[in-house]
């Protein structure tokens, strides 16, 4: 069975997660390519990957949709929670998210905020050079940029109701 872009983004609308993961990825350490070559410093600093992930109990769904899409499937485990079915998680991340988010992202109506800031995000990332070459660290002043872009769209997928709405409620309720 072919799942369609129109059906995968109705599943991401319904039961998925549009996000940018922030990894530290430490110190500096010594690379070397050759045993031959003398060893370089690598520095690394913090990057930036785009996530989309659908997560269902019923799991022949999202192995149709894998099919159709690849990505990687894997067991949700709930310790805590022994009597709830079992649930089932479907990742892309990287490049192979990029293409998802091309295929269903335009058709995306409740998640279309996360999906536009996406995609600002990826226009942003794609501008940016590296300090010193290609091994070289970012630019701490892109490292902020990216970094309030991953909090801009954690704010987005925040459940219940923000901040203000819930002041604005308050004052609603009191003059009712």
């Amino acid at each position: 069975m072919v799942i369609s872009p129109e059906y995968l983004a109705g599943f991401i609308d319904g039961e998925g997660h549009l996000g940018i993961e922030r990894i530290n990825n430490g110190k500096p350490h010594l690379y070397r390519s050759s045993p031959e070559r003398a060893p370089k410093l690598y520095n690394r600093s913090t990057e930036h990957t785009i996530r989309v992930q659908v997560s269902n109990t019923n799991l022949e769904g999202l192995i149709a949709i894998q099919e159709s899409y690849g990505g990687s499937l894997t067991v949700i485990k709930a310790p805590n929670r022994p009597r709830n079915k079992q649930g089932y998680k479907l990742t892309w991340n990287s490049r192979r998210a990029e293409e998802i988010l091309k295929l269903a992202g335009p058709h995306l109506i409740l998640k279309r905020p996360q999906y536009a800031l996406l995609l600002e995000f990826l226009q942003f990332r794609q501008k940016n050079q590296r300090v010193g070459g290609s091994n070289g660290p970012l630019d701490p002043k892109v490292i902020e940029i990216r970094d309030e872009f991953y909090r801009r769209l954690k704010a987005l997928n925040r459940r219940g109701v923000p901040e203000t709405d819930q002041s604005d409620q308050a004052g609603a309720n009191l003059s009712a």
